[in-house]
């Protein structure tokens, strides 16, 4: 081991925990030992190193060994949780011995246990044959405990080892159809078939088996269990799943029993899942015919359900439909259904239907008048069991409006219209509908604004409970409708006036879903009311950075429209930013560093600096016009760049400029691993609007310079479709730009002078700087947290002292690490982890060998990709170091995505080495010694 068990803590409280854990382990009292046993699966979380792991681990097959049994099922249950952890076990074999000692023990319950941990632990030892043998043997055991121990075994084991499913499946086979074997125990070994799916011979044989039983046992429990069991198989070896749907199919149409039609079609909806594109028309109009003629409407539910699967997959591409087809037939007859449920599950295969290109008949409008009634009906009903019916409605039309926006004003007048007569959840949920919907398309929005600033005094003046979020989902369907413009001060004051009477988060909310949509005035407003109201110093800071942000965006939303007072504002602006940028750096904790707030804010200030600078520049063109005597000067040297040298060396400083606050957004953009999309194209568009201001100028330049420009000097804008706003976007003001660039650069030079020029330069700037921009959700909330944790080895010692490396060796490097995720990932995964590794000289050693190369290297850049494996990896370095004296070598980790993408989110660590002669040094000492030697002679010589 390359290091030791406390390299892996971060400070002595950590490594005094772990000692006290240890301690208790080997304690003489139970109570103490199951104490200590319990911490271990939250210890391997925290800290997830080999190292750690191997030894805990050990120590706790060590307690199983000699410990009592309760002591054992504790430990199962240490093993059952730390699963992905196992594999990180250094000493495998000792770690088995000392489980497997147990299996001799004259106790069954002992015995047991101890085939339990090992089916827990199958994933590191498949291929174990004594483990196999002990398993085969405790099957045929007499004592009831120790066969249920050995079936779980069987059941792990077969789900991971090839050998051993192919050499137990006959057994299996056999003890279900013994008349010996209890019922109850035949239905436990049944499942363990669903595991044989590792060859075609082992799968077959398998099936075969479950084939026998279902024909053997056809009671009502065998059956289903057996159905489900052949699904299984079916699925994860697709091997005969074709032939399983046909039985699945087969048997709700001829078996009477209730429960087996259920268990039938809820395996038919898995596998429509897994495996859509081997489904037939015959099996779909099967499964229609089946729900138009069973009277059970639970029945019927299922099978729509199933239908529901076949449809919103590939295979409605696949499958061909006439217009005479069972499928319309069952959405004809039950879309309006006096069942709710059965209709709105109907109403959802309609809509997928409507979506598909590969329908015969267009079913939108039917589509629409069907989810606009269902909503009407469910909104009115008081049953709460029915509230999963309307948000499965309301997320049909979201889907419809994604592919027809034009279906919004349709279902904006309907939702809109049943807002004020309904409380509770239900009004929540039909306003975060029509948020949805108006994230797609804002202009739908537009004719519910009375009914949308009603409900909201309403909300005030009413004393009964109202939901706060429904207060939210109010203000933020305002500032969707608003789409960037002003919004009226009434409104303004009763928004304002609502998130006063809110509760202090759903008030941060707000100020959040206003920053979002370019509402800052409101925003400031309301977090002036919550800057005073909390306890905390660094959520002080926050609450008070977000103010001068907002209060800075402000401002520059009070330019004129002749832009007269434009810099001024934009200097203003810059002032209240900053203050900004130093209150969000004082809110910083280790916890939350906002590190991306402070990044965000100071590309904003960096980006407004560039544009107000190109203003400047392109008005020296006015304060400092090219001298009388420029133009026949140009035309004598036949340089036309030299009439407008002095504009032109201006806009390439501006150039420059741009160039770097380019690369800063680029650096933003590639360590926000964890933004959402629509976070990252938040930034991308602060890099577009930078690039495209920059290929402008240069474009520009060119033509000054030479009196023609390549079109491939130009990057225009490419975002896609055409942007409606009240108020300018940034997409707007780049579109904008991009076609006046176009217009500019294909007229004639002769018609377009310099001056129309520079002043098409300074207009795209002034717009830029005037455009609305929207924060992004990534600057308020995390949906996904990835960290990357490194442990370097050799480590520096306490007092940071350099480690030594003998000039003629080199040094092995180790880095191991683990990926911590701090929720579910929602957007990109970790797929590979790159780790790079580079030295350089920082002193050189004053003791110089005489066997010195003049070009000897001094700087070394390494770097190594690896995957991780349960979010862990490691891998090793070999460095050298030839030349004598202080190295810092610099270990950094990168992340890539699925894609391939390389997202640059750290950590980054140091180490110091000491790079040494021995035989330099002793000579260097002899010759000192010598030299003291000489010297004392001489002077007893005088």
């Amino acid at each position: 081991m390359s290091a030791s068990i406390g390299s892996v803590f971060n400070d002595i409280a950590e490594i005094k925990n772990y000692t006290y854990i240890n301690e208790g382990l080997h304690s003489g009292r139970i109570d103490a030992q199951c104490e200590a046993i319990v911490k271990f699966p939250k210890l391997f979380e925290k800290y997830p190193f080999p190292i750690l792991i191997n030894s805990a681990l050990l120590k706790l097959a060590d307690v199983f060994r000699t410990g009592n049994n309760f002591i054992r099922l504790c430990i199962l249950k240490v093993t059952q949780q730390s699963e992905k952890h196992l594999d990180k076990i250094l000493n495998v074999d000792e770690f088995i011995r000392r489980i497997v000692t147990v299996l001799h023990s004259n106790d069954p319950v002992a015995r047991a246990i101890a085939l339990r941990t090992l089916g827990s632990i199958a994933c590191i030892i498949p291929d174990r044959k004594n483990v196999h043998h002990s398993i085969a043997v405790s099957l045929d055991s007499h004592d009831p405990v120790e066969v249920e121990g050995a079936i779980f075994a069987a059941e792990k084991f077969s789900d991971q080892s090839k050998t051993f499913a192919a050499s137990i499946c006959g057994k299996i086979a056999k003890m279900i159809s013994a008349i010996a074997t209890p019922v109850d125990m035949k239905l436990k070994l049944i499942p363990i078939l669903r595991h044989m799916h590792h060859d075609i011979t082992t799968a077959t044989k398998a099936r075969n088996v479950c084939l026998s039983l279902l024909e053997s046992f056809p009671a009502e429990r065998f059956v289903t269990l057996t159905l489900t069991t052949m699904s299984q198989l079916a699925a994860d070896s697709l091997l005969d799943l074709e032939k399983q749907v046909l039985l699945l199919v087969t048997y709700i149409e001829t078996d009477p029993r209730h429960s087996v039609k259920m268990v039938a079609l809820r395996e038919l909806k898995i596998l429509a899942k897994k495996g859509p594109h081997l489904w037939q028309e015959d099996v779909v109009e099967a499964v229609s015919k089946f729900v138009l003629h069973i009277p059970s409407v639970k029945l019927k539910v299922c099978g729509v359900e199933v239908l529901v699967a076949i449809c919103s997959s590939v295979a409605v591409q696949l499958v061909t439909f006439t217009a005479d087809s069972k499928l319309f037939a069952v959405c004809q007859q039950y879309c309006y259904h006096d069942n709710l449920t059965l209709a709105t599950r109907t109403v959802h295969l309609l809509s997928q239907l409507a979506k598909s290109q590969n329908c015969p008949i267009d079913l939108v409008g039917d589509a629409v008048s069907a989810i606009q009634t269902h909503i009407i009906l469910l909104t009115g009903e008081e049953s709460k069991t029915l509230q999963r019916e309307l948000k499965l409605c309301l997320r049909c039309v979201i889907e419809l409006c994604h592919l027809k926006p034009a279906l919004g004003s349709s279902f904006v007048d309907t939702i809109s219209y049943l807002l004020p007569t309904t409380r509770d959840l239900k009004a929540e949920i039909l306003s975060e509908a029509l948020a949805a919907i108006g994230s797609q398309n804002s202009q739908a929005l537009e004719c519910a604004v009375p009914i949308i600033t009603s409900c909201l005094e309403n909300c005030l003046e009413s004393n009964e409970f109202i939901s706060q979020n429904f207060q939210l989902n109010l203000c933020t369907l305002v500032y969707q409708a608003a789409r960037g413009g002003k919004i009226p001060c009434e409104i303004h004051e009763l928004v304002v006036t609502c998130a006063g009477h809110a509760d202090h988060w759903v008030a941060y909310k707000m100020v959040r879903q206003a920053m979002r949509y370019g509402q800052y005035q409101i925003a400031g407003d309301i977090v002036k009311l919550l800057t005073q109201k909390v306890a905390s110093e660094h959520l002080y800071y926050w609450l008070l950075g977000l103010n001068h942000v907002c209060s800075a965006e402000a401002r520059l939303r009070q330019t004129r429209e002749d832009n007269s007072n434009l810099l001024q504002c934009v200097s203003e602006s810059l002032e209240l930013y900053q203050k900004g940028l130093a209150s969000l750096r004082a809110g910083c904790t280790p916890i939350f560093p906002l590190k991306f707030q402070c990044s965000y804010v100071e590309l904003r200030i960096s980006l407004l600096q560039v544009h107000s600078q190109l203003i400047l520049a392109c008005n020296t063109l006015r304060t400092s016009p090219p001298p009388a005597i420029a133009t026949a000067l140009a035309s004598n040297n036949g340089q036309e760049g030299t009439r407008l040298s002095g504009i032109i060396k201006q806009l390439e400083k501006t150039l420059e400029l741009y160039e770097e606050v380019s690369h800063k957004i680029s650096e933003v953009y590639w360590s926000s691993f964890d933004a959402d999309c629509q976070s990252l194209h938040n930034v991308d568009i602060l890099r577009q609007s930078c690039d495209s201001l920059k290929a402008a100028v240069t474009s520009i330049v060119s033509t000054m310079q030479t009196g023609a420009s390549s079109q491939g000097e130009r990057q225009l804008w490419t975002g896609g479709g055409e942007v409606i706003d009240k108020g300018v976007s940034v997409e707007a003001a780049l579109q904008s730009l991009s076609s006046g660039l176009n217009e500019v650069m294909n007229t004639s030079t002769a018609t377009v002078d310099v001056t129309s020029k520079i002043d098409f330069i300074t207009h795209s700037a002034q717009a830029l700087i005037k455009s609305i921009h929207s924060y992004p959700r990534y600057f308020f909330q995390t949906l996904q947290s990835t960290a990357v944790k490194l442990a370097v080895s050799p480590q520096q010692n306490a007092n940071m002292e350099p480690i030594l490396v003998h000039a003629e060796t080199h040094l092995t490097l180790k880095v191991e690490g683990v990926i911590q995720h701090g929720g579910r990932p929602a957007f990109r995964h970790v797929h590979t982890v790159c780790i790079s590794v580079s030295s350089n000289i920082q002193s050189r050693s004053t003791v110089v060998p005489t066997n010195t190369k003049v070009n000897e290297i001094t700087t070394q850049f390494l770097s190594q990709a690896v995957e991780p494996h349960n979010d862990y990896f490691s891998v090793n370095f070999l460095l050298a170091f030839p030349v004598l004296g202080i190295h810092s070598v610099i270990i950094e980790a990168a992340v890539l995505d699925s894609s391939g993408a390389t997202w640059k989110t750290g950590p980054r660590t140091s180490l110091t080495i000491k790079s040494f002669d021995e035989s330099l040094q002793r000579q260097q000492q002899q010759a000192r010694y010598q030299a003291r030697a000489g010297s004392s002679m001489q002077k007893t010589a005088v």
